[in-house]
Parts: C-alpha cells; sequence; structure tokens
C-alpha cells in the first residue's frame, strides 16, 4: 500500500469515527477467535495451521433498522507450519466498517452486518527467527456476521464474525511458491454505553 492509499484509508476511518461518534452505540468487544490458513497453492509444504487468540477493541454503531458501524480491535492471529516447525505469530489492528441491518425491539436485537476491513500489523513475532522481510504489513479482508443485542442487560451483545481475507499472505519461509489466506472466526461479546 502506498502513501496515497494509506492517507486515503486513514480519511476514511477518521471520517467515519466522527459521523458516528454521535450517533446511539459506543461500546467495548472482546472475545477470541479462531483461525485457519487454507492454501491457494498447494505445495507439499506441510500442513499450515492457525493460531488462536484475543481481539479487543472498541465499537461505534448508529441506530435504526438499517445502520452504520465501524470497529477498532486488536487482535491475534498468525500460523505454525507442522513439517518445519515454523512459527509466525501476528497481532494486528483491525479496523471493520460495515452496514449493519437490525430488528429493533425492547426485549432483544437481533442484527447482521458486512462489509470491508483493513488490518495493520503491528507485531510479528517467529519464534526468535526473522519475519519475512519485504512484505505488506497492511491488508484487506471482507467481514460478516450476525449476533443478538440485549437491551435490558446494559446493551448486552453477542455476535459471530467471519474473516475473509481478500489477498495472499505471500509467506515463502517454507516453500517460495506457497501463498496462503487468513480466515478467522471471532467470538465476540460487547457492552454498549
Amino acid at each position: 500500500m502506498n502513501m496515497k492509499q494509506r492517507l486515503l484509508a486513514v480519511a476514511i476511518v477518521t471520517a467515519s469515527v466522527a459521523s458516528t461518534a454521535s450517533a446511539q452505540g459506543f461500546g467495548l468487544l472482546g472475545g477470541w477467535a479462531y483461525g485457519s490458513v487454507p492454501s491457494t497453492n498447494a505445495t507439499g509444504a506441510g500442513a499450515y495451521t492457525a493460531n488462536n487468540g484475543f481481539a479487543l477493541g472498541v465499537s461505534l454503531e448508529s441506530g435504526g433498522v438499517l445502520g452504520f458501524g465501524i470497529n477498532g480491535l486488536y487482535s491475534q492471529r498468525g500460523f505454525t507450519n507442522s513439517v518445519a516447525g515454523f512459527s509466525q505469530k501476528l497481532s494486528y489492528i483491525d479496523v471493520p466498517a460495515y452496514l449493519k441491518l437490525q430488528i429493533v425491539n425492547p426485549m432483544f436485537v437481533p442484527f447482521a452486518f458486512a462489509g470491508p476491513q483493513v488490518s495493520f500489523e503491528l507485531n510479528c513475532d517467529a519464534g526468535g527467527a526473522n519475519c519475512p522481510s519485504g512484505r505488506d504489513k497492511t491488508t484487506f479482508d471482507a467481514v460478516a456476521g450476525i449476533g443478538v443485542k440485549l437491551p435490558m442487560v446494559a446493551n448486552l451483545s453477542v455476535q459471530g464474525r467471519y474473516i475473509y481475507a481478500l489477498k495472499d499472505l505471500n509467506y515463502g519461509t517454507v516453500n517460495n511458491q506457497s501463498n496462503y489466506r487468513q480466515r478467522s472466526f471471532a467470538l465476540l461479546v460487547g457492552i454498549g454505553f
């Protein structure tokens, strides 16, 4: 991602936060993320398994039947290779922006959402080894999920979301032809203010 694209992404995120800050819902989100790293070019280099981790952050959402939301989440991802014993633990700031459809009522509010996500890598831990150099540390994903909010229980919400990476990780650590895309399922609990 070049500098103009990064500035555009930051401008969009800033405008989104500003437009939703005065809206109905500010909250905290946290939970567990379960991952997978399917190969898009199987080369016999060994199975890659995902490292699971946690996600924690803030949420801003508008109200109504059709609304808009944006999150800022610290999340953990990565992988381990079964043959080489190579491990890479990654941490990101994920910024999903999504449209949200909900059925508003006073008892419980079921909802569904979908949209794009940009992720900024914060850290790469390769167990003492160096992480691959020259790779892009900004990734783009698609996110979709469903959940339920309980307005009568301190605006508590529970949601499941699926994160689908839109580009290969291009980790040439075991075999230079190996391209992998991360997939994650996150189970998150939120509380609104």
